[in-house]
């Protein structure tokens, strides 16, 4: 009787076991097959740039199916999860609002040197009226931890790290105006047969519509600073102060902005200096400062903001020259970063000219790029609104996914009298004069009184 019960015992073990290797077969049947699938998501849309990409999702690709804004860029991705979350492999798309001028075989020797990589083809794919060159390229990262036990009688780990192999294809679309769309695809080992396949169906999806919006916003920056004292002067900020009051959506007065503007001539070669102040009344005040100095193309600019509120101090440090910005933030170890700057690009300190000129102009839309005082770069959507009873008004509304938007009124000599501002609540800033201020805000009396002061803290 004994003897049976081990028979059935051994019986069911085997077929137990039999079961597990089945299961273990079609496991690795259906990874493999979910691997081999590609399916691309619905065209996913970067607002009013006229692009449209498909990514992997479904099948262990996990996309968000958005884009990320990024300082001076846009990044979508997506990322292939299979076999427990272990795989390395993902996509990515990169649209660069200003690229370094280079040849394709320099861009592809610089990926090329960032990876420690190994430079193996190069090729081309066109897509529609759109060109897309990609290189290939070899390397290794590190990989999983191996560990080995005794050696020479004794009880010793031996820990060692394995190169994992990788292949990556690297393509660059040229999209016009500067901008630039760059397409990563990066797999192991063990996925390499879906390289090619993954970047040749990106690289099919890819759509591009170019308005002539940025080309128009390109052109009118290139007039403001080929006339910029003059333009300065149309815009009657030079010399003046101009005070805003800043009221909430309760219509309650919570703080003021003032700008001076100073240009100067010497040996020939125009100069401005500029100051914003921002004050938000609280415990403790919201207070920031940005102070500029540059020439008039603005084409060479020092820049330096700096904060304080609630959340803490902070500040940025900014040096133009030849189409490089230089950052530098002034807490948290001095992080510096470079980016590069297109022909749309302009300073918000020094906007108000290009928004006047906007204004005068035949132009009903235009795309520009405005630095920002924390040192990234957005592209702004700027458009006329309806003109009634004579009013002149602009749209502008920030690309970098936020949603914050603003519009500005002008008096019949083309003087900004009143903003709205839409950025999580709705904000008024009405034209004021310094008097007003004073009494409205007597603990900064001091400051609105000797306004030179802003210019002399920059120490120059």
């Amino acid at each position: 009787m004994a003897v049976g019960n081990r028979t059935r015992r051994n019986i069911a073990e085997r077929i137990a076991l039999f079961a597990i290797f089945i299961i273990s077969l079609l496991t690795a049947w259906l990874v493999t097959e979910l691997r081999s699938v590609i399916r691309l998501s619905a065209p996913i849309e970067l607002g009013r740039c006229g692009l449209s990409v498909s990514m992997p999702s479904g099948n262990g690709w996990q996309c968000e199916k958005k884009w990320i804004y990024d300082g001076d860029s846009f990044a979508l991705s997506s990322v292939l999860a299979v076999g427990g979350g272990t795989s390395r492999s993902y996509a990515r798309c990169r649209y660069l609002l200003a690229a370094r001028k280079s040849t394709l075989q320099e861009r592809f020797e610089d990926e090329t040197s960032a990876v420690g990589g190994e430079l193996l083809q190069t090729g081309r794919q066109t897509v529609e009226q759109l060109v897309v060159d990609w290189a290939k390229i070899s390397g290794s990262v590190p990989g999983k931890v191996k560990r080995q036990g005794r050696q020479q009688g004794r009880s010793q780990m031996t820990i060692s790290i394995e190169p994992v192999p990788f292949e990556i294809i690297f393509g660059v679309c040229e999209l016009g105006g500067g901008r630039r769309l760059e397409v990563e695809i990066f797999q192991t080992a063990d996925e390499r047969e879906l390289l090619q396949e993954v970047f040749e169906l990106i690289a099919k999806s890819i759509r591009f519509s170019d308005d002539g919006l940025l080309e128009a916003g390109i052109g009118l920056v290139k007039e403001v600073r080929d006339s910029a004292p003059q333009s300065i002067e149309d815009s009657g900020s030079e010399g003046r102060p101009i005070f805003f009051v800043i009221t909430d959506a309760r219509g309650k007065s919570i703080g003021f902005t003032m700008d001076v503007t100073v240009v100067s001539q010497a040996d020939a070669n125009a100069e401005i200096k500029a100051a914003n102040y921002y004050y938000s009344r609280g415990t403790p005040a919201d207070e920031q400062i940005s102070l500029f100095r540059g020439d008039l193309p603005f084409d060479k600019f020092t820049w330096r903001a700096e904060s304080s509120s609630r959340a803490g101090r902070k500040g940025t440090e900014m040096m133009a020259e030849k189409d490089v910005l230089m950052v530098r933030q002034l807490q948290g170890g001095g992080e510096e970063s470079e980016y590069m700057l297109g022909g749309a690009a302009v300073p918000d300190i020094v906007i108000e000219p290009v928004l006047g000129k906007m204004l005068d102009s035949d132009l009903k839309a235009v795309i520009i790029d405005v630095i920002r005082p924390d040192g990234t770069i957005a592209p702004v959507f700027v458009e006329k609104m309806d003109q009634q009873a004579g009013s002149n008004a602009l749209r502008v509304e920030l690309l970098d996914g936020r949603g914050i938007w603003q519009q500005i009124y002008y008096d019949s000599s083309k003087k900004p009298i009143k903003i709205i501002i839409e950025q999580e609540e709705t904000y008024t800033l009405r034209r004021a004069d310094s008097d007003e201020i004073e009494k409205m805000f007597p603990e900064r009396a001091n400051l609105v009184r000797d306004r030179s002061r802003l210019l002399e803290r920059e120490g120059i």
